[in-house]
């Protein structure tokens, strides 16, 4: 991309930023935040300390609390408060009408969250309230269990229904990622909570493995592993821990993909000579082959609604990202400005395909419209931004970037490209990250 191009695409797109707002319902009353294409506006939110009851640790009550206050600032529609601005006395209690909205109001919040945690033959259970400040009232109350050995996704849960309570639509910190991560000795695929903790490695072959891809149910993970001294498709059952290799023809086999339906992987392959995109079987078994054109053919992604593909071809010269049909015909290309354009990913309502483009001599992540408009650039910073990959719910982007030197770390921002936020710990090498389906 040149710099010319770029600034003027860029200053010519008006990039509207929607404050949070409260929604109202028929009745006037106020029902929960509306949060639209942004994260211009972040929320005054206080979290005070939850109530300890019988049989929960205090440590476990913090570290959860610290869980949902990091989830929290990885939405970025919320500015998590200071507990040095709270006035409120500790005897308080968690309920309507056992506390004073106006110990609330006085330091500036518009949401409150109350909770309790309390251990139960069952495991643990939190009491969560959820408050409109201003309004004076609840807007949602709910009791939540969970696991006493797993305290965080139960945290992540309450950050969940915190996030639904204020947008009518429940978070997604309860999914998974993964990761290609060298912590020197080779490239392994490792499994993730989204928040980059909880490691589990995905493959153990001491090998290069690279470009995981999720199953549409959650349930498996394939890569590229050099394990038997060629590139070949390999497949990890989650649920099993079993290895399959999939596609073990001559030369490449990698960059796959699963279609929305789980009835086809795409992927490239180099048998016969060149590489081209081809669908294949969940077994390996060649379906077809979709591309037939000079240059190197790869990094599929499949549309939400299975009847597109994005990829990227050097047909014309310099990596582009192109469209075609699920079955090869009608080929286009997206993206017309830059010269360096590959990474394509989907937004999950199908509008948007994020990508790593290459400018002044870095990548940076952008987005575009299907139908070729609304370039917008998403990320800026002094190294290279690449390997977009949407939440589930089409409100986040997560991506690999060197920015901090050394090896490259995890990032998650708003789909607006605000609240950047490093959720790995700087140990390690990543890249090829791939967000994972809600859990069902």
């Amino acid at each position: 991309m040149q710099v010319s191009w770029l600034s003027g695409a860029l200053g010519a797109f008006v990039l509207l930023l929607a404050t949070p707002a409260l929604a109202q319902d028929a009745d006037g009353d106020v029902a929960y935040i509306q949060i639209t294409g942004g994260s211009a506006a972040r929320l005054p939110l206080a979290l005070p300390g939850w109530k300890v009851l019988d049989g929960v640790d205090v440590g476990v009550r913090d570290s959860m609390l610290e869980v949902v206050r990091n989830d929290l600032r990885v939405s970025g529609y919320f500015d998590i408060m200071d507990a040095n601005a709270f006035i409120e006395d500790s005897t308080a209690g968690i309920r309507p009408n056992e506390f004073d909205w106006e110990n609330w109001r006085a330091p500036g919040a518009v949401g409150l969250v109350k909770a309790s945690l309390v251990a139960t033959e069952a495991g643990l259970e939190a009491e969560l309230y959820v408050y409109d400040v201003a309004a004076g009232r609840d807007m949602l109350s709910r009791k939540l269990t969970g696991q006493l050995l797993d305290p965080r996704t139960l945290a992540h849960g309450i950050s969940n229904t915190i996030v639904e309570a204020f947008t009518g639509e429940a978070g997604v910190f309860d999914t998974r990622i993964v990761s290609v991560v060298n912590y020197g000795q080779g490239k392994e695929i490792y499994l993730f909570d989204y928040d980059g903790e909880n490691p589990r490695p995905v493959s153990r072959n001491g090998s290069i493995n690279l470009s995981p891809a999720w199953s549409p149910d959650g349930s498996t993970v394939t890569y590229t592993s050099y394990r038997d001294n060629n590139p070949d498709l390999w497949a990890t059952d989650l649920r099993t821990g079993r290895h399959t290799k999939i596609s073990g023809h001559p030369g490449i086999n990698a960059g796959a993909e699963w279609s929305p339906d789980g009835k086809e992987i795409v992927l490239t392959l180099s048998k016969d000579g060149d590489s081209e995109i081809y669908a294949l079987e969940p077994d390996g078994s060649i379906i077809r082959r979709l591309t037939r054109q000079w240059g190197i053919d790869v990094s599929p992604a499949w549309s939400p609604d299975g009847g597109t593909i994005a990829f990227v071809s050097s047909r014309n010269g310099n990596p582009q990202i192109f469209l075609m049909k699920r079955d090869g015909t009608d080929v286009s290309q997206l993206v017309r400005l830059g010269g360096h354009n590959v990474s394509p990913a989907f937004s999950p309502d199908g509008t948007r395909v994020a990508f790593a483009g290459r400018d002044e001599g870095r990548f940076d992540i952008f987005v575009i419209n299907l139908d070729g408009t609304g370039l917008r650039r998403l990320t800026q910073s002094s190294g290279d931004d690449e390997d977009p990959s949407w939440s589930p719910d089409g409100h986040h982007i997560l991506f690999a970037s060197s920015r901090d030197g050394g090896g490259k770390q995890l990032y998650v921002m708003t789909a607006d490209g605000n609240a950047q936020t490093r959720i790995t710990n700087g140990t390690g090498s990543f890249s090829n990250p791939q967000w994972g389906p809600k859990a069902r």
